[in-house]
């Protein structure tokens, strides 16, 4: 169910309109500005990836019938998952694979009557 946001790459760094961000969001600007007077979400920060998160957290703010005010906090733990995410991707990359091989010898066999 990503639809409209599925080609978007939330990495691209550009800044977004409070229009644009509200829109991207699923929010009003009203609740935009909600949301800055709560200090969950600064000018600085309208970007695309925390447009996807917070419009990650208003749909689940649907389902589970939070307010705005948790639904900003969700939006940030979203975006702090995200971003540990890119994190351990990157560790893991750069990390080399390791193979483990065991071996396993029997040197006396009984078999008793």
């Amino acid at each position: 169910m990503r639809g409209a946001t599925e080609h978007l790459v939330p990495a691209d760094g550009r800044k977004l309109s409070p229009q644009e961000f509200a829109d991207t969001a699923g929010l009003s600007e009203g609740e935009l500005h909600e949301l800055e007077e709560y200090q969950l979400l600064r000018p600085d920060q309208l970007d695309l990836s925390w447009a996807l998160a917070v419009r990650e957290a208003t749909r689940l703010r649907a389902d589970f019938d939070l307010d705005l005010f948790a639904t900003g906090l969700l939006a940030g733990y979203i975006r702090r998952v995200h971003e540990l995410q890119d994190q351990l991707q990157q560790q893991r990359a750069h990390t080399p694979a390791r193979t483990t091989y065991t071996e396993v010898s029997y040197t006396e066999v009984r078999v008793g009557r």
